[in-house]
């Protein structure tokens, strides 16, 4: 995958609630589940984000710009 899918990738999880819950459980079905195809370098790199970090910052966000927002 490019820079720019995994930058769709990381965007979709700030964006989209039900998404990030999803691929907090699982990256790689998740990837597989929404067309996403990372490599596997990546979906290490993933499994190591702090998906409570990224839950703060999707909190900030403006409704407006989420897919689900819990607003």
């Amino acid at each position: 995958m490019s820079q720019e899918g995994v930058e769709k990738f990381l965007g979709r999880l700030l964006t989209d609630d039900a998404f990030r819950h999803r691929a907090e459980s699982s990256p790689a079905d998740a990837c597989r589940l929404e067309g996403y195809t990372l490599s596997v370098e990546e979906l290490q790199a993933i499994r190591g984000e702090d998906f409570a970090r990224i839950d703060s910052i999707a909190r900030l966000l403006d409704s407006r710009i989420k897919r689900f927002s819990r607003a």
